[in-house]
């Protein structure tokens, strides 16, 4: 019956109450979207944006958000200002946060010609520690390099399990002493993973940078009152301290000198270290005194050397023993002359003294100002910005796809939660389509007295939500030592009070008529119930059937309170122990890939469905 008749609906009054209700249902439509439209574009975000509440990610248009999500995932947890060469923001802090990011000011085309052309040149003869590999670490989220490696795994180790498979990558700090490359059964896995990929994934390290902000900005500050007082300690006219700069030797000044020396001997790897001569006798006789002979030093640094004297201070491919020693050994010396520094940024500017011989023809052919060569920074962030820019779809594509890869990985893989909740679902809606219709039939066929007493019972159950039941039912099941079996998850749900108050007013809308003549041809009740009432009730069991699905498929809290050994896990309970381990955008990708079966079963049976819901009515 409607709600209004066909003049009313053309008078003003009623276009107003119609258009009423159209805004009022179009705004519940869309109050019931939103949420799930937040959880597909949260779902294609990383840590640097997961909270921004938007539905179209802005990296997606905006350049500024992809560096930053470059940037993040470039970098992992690495110190911005180390990383990128003391990166600073437009007031010339550093920055402190991916998010606070902006786009770099991009020098000459010919700085940044001359920048490539010498990444090419010494990329090649650099040894391994002057390049750090990016796109690797990520704090409870998968990095491009990250799902790279997993995936090595898995081919390398079928046998392993999928949560296994997800080691987690250390970001490549070798400037840090303590820095070691990943050991165990996946190292050899990462060698050839790093050996593999392109050269764009990785980045120079910046031992000048290191120093301005792990020993300067630490020992002195960065406000402005620690710039004047390292300017007039150092007789320096600094701007920031982010400005200082590294000598390679021991500097004469000394409060210079004592920060320099702190940086050696407590936190610079000696990677990056060379010794002259006259301090090799030292550091031979520092090993003699540790290892007593040289057959005991080779067997350690996996060595041939023949005498004390043919041991040469580490360098390059040296064991990790051998620059740990090294490391002590600096660190024990109370003069550090003859100690000398290298690092990318020094080979940089030698590289430019030998290309320009002058600063004048630098800047003539830079369009720059500056006074001297050793004021020139590896231009390692406008470097990035090109980088993301050359390769933007590819960039784009992949945060679009990555989580959901890896959590569709996860979920195949990981376990029998695909599998458990498949079984638990056809069990579950058969024996929905079982237990409830043969129920209802008893009570609309036979009509006991006592059946209405028993429908109200049965009615009541709806009062309570499911979790007042579950401590007594997992009682009952321990008791029965049914715990962790699918007869756990599918006998305390196999007859539901609305399902039966439902098929049973359906039941008796029947012709009695069609019983009666049954009756006749000699069909028993079993024969009657599943030739005659079961076909002729196929839209009303279309309805029991999808609810017993959507319960059995979204099970989450008795599904693991009953079957806590993880090889009986269902779907939603692997999803929420990935909420336990990664962070919330690859949550919300399974929650996504979750929910598509629901989806596909409601589309393809929402005409059966709807016939469910008018039948009952209009009977």
């Amino acid at each position: 019956m409607a709600i209004l008749n066909r003049i009313q609906q053309r008078s003003l009054p009623g276009r107003i109450l119609l258009l009423f209700f159209y805004v009022i249902l179009s705004f519940g439509a869309v109050w019931m979207v939103y949420p799930f439209l937040l959880m597909v574009s949260g779902s294609v975000k990383s840590e640097v944006d997961s909270r921004q509440m938007d539905i179209i990610p802005s990296y997606l248009f905006d350049e500024t958000a992809l560096f930053r999500k470059f940037s993040q995932e470039r970098y992992g947890k690495v110190d911005l200002a180390t990383a990128m060469t003391r990166a600073r923001d437009e007031k010339g802090d550093r920055y402190y946060s991916f998010g606070d990011m902006a786009t770099p000011q991009m020098p000459s085309d010919r700085e940044m010609k001359d920048w490539q052309s010498f990444l090419e040149a010494v990329r090649h003869k650099w040894p391994a520690h002057y390049l750090s590999m990016g796109h690797a670490y990520g704090h409870r989220s998968v990095t491009e390099i990250g799902f790279k490696f997993s995936h090595a795994i898995r081919e390398a180790f079928p046998n392993v399990s999928a949560q296994e498979t997800v080691a987690p990558i250390v970001p490549e700090e070798w400037n840090n002493r303590y820095y070691q490359l990943p050991q165990g059964p996946y190292a050899g896995v990462y060698r050839d993973l790093r050996g593999s990929i392109s050269p764009r994934y990785f980045y120079p390290i910046s031992i000048e940078g290191t120093y301005a902000v792990k020993t300067i900005g630490i020992s002195y500050g960065t406000d402005a009152s620690a710039v004047e007082r390292l300017n007039r300690e150092w007789s320096t006219d600094y701007r920031s301290t982010l400005d200082v700069r590294l000598s390679p030797t021991l500097p004469e000044n000394a409060a210079e000198r004592a920060s320099w020396s702190d940086f050696v001997r407590n936190y610079l790897s000696s990677r990056f270290i060379s010794l002259d001569e006259i301090r090799l006798p030292g550091y031979r006789t520092f090993l003699e005194e540790k290892y007593t002979n040289i057959a005991s030093l080779n067997k350690v640094y996996g060595t041939r050397f023949d005498s004390w004297a043919g041991v040469p201070f580490p360098s390059g491919a040296a064991s990790a023993s051998a620059f740990a020693d090294a490391d002590l050994y600096i660190r024990s010396l109370s003069d550090l002359s003859g100690v000398t520094i290298h690092s990318p940024d020094f080979e940089w500017r030698e590289a430019l003294r030998a290309d320009y011989a002058d600063i004048g023809r630098l800047n003539d052919a830079w369009e720059s100002q500056y006074s001297d060569f050793d004021e020139i920074l590896m231009p390692t962030l406008a470097h990035d910005y090109l980088l993301m820019k050359q390769n933007k779809a590819a960039i784009i594509s992949d945060f679009l796809t990555r989580n959901y890869r890896f959590a569709w990985g996860q979920i195949v893989s990981n376990g029998h939660g695909l599998k458990n909740t498949t079984i638990f679902c056809l069990l579950n809606v058969v024996t929905a389509l079982i237990v409830n219709p043969l129920a209802a039939y008893a009570l609309s066929r036979f009509q006991p007295g006592w059946g209405q007493g028993a429908l109200f019972v049965l009615m009541a159950t709806m009062a309570f939500p499911g979790e007042v039941t579950q401590i007594p039912s997992f009682l009952l099941l321990r008791d029965l030592n049914m715990l962790n079996t699918f007869a756990a998850l599918v006998i305390p749900a196999a007859a539901n009070g609305y399902s039966i108050f439902l098929l049973k007013g359906f039941f008796d809308s029947l012709p009695s008529e069609l019983y009666e003549a049954a009756t006749i041809d000699g069909c028993g009740e079993l024969r009657t119930f599943f030739s005659i009432t079961m076909p002729l009730s196929a839209p009303i069991l279309a309805v029991i059937a999808l609810g017993a699905f959507t319960a059995a498929y979204g099970s989450f809290m008795f599904a693991l309170l009953v079957c806590q050994d993880e090889s009986m896990w269902t779907l939603m309970v692997y999803i929420y122990q990935m909420q336990q381990d990664y962070n919330a955008p690859i949550v919300f990708a399974a929650l996504v890939i979750a929910a598509i079966p629901t989806l596909v079963v409601f589309i393809l049976c929402q005409n059966v469905i709807m016939k469910g819901i008018v039948i009952p009515v209009e009977k």
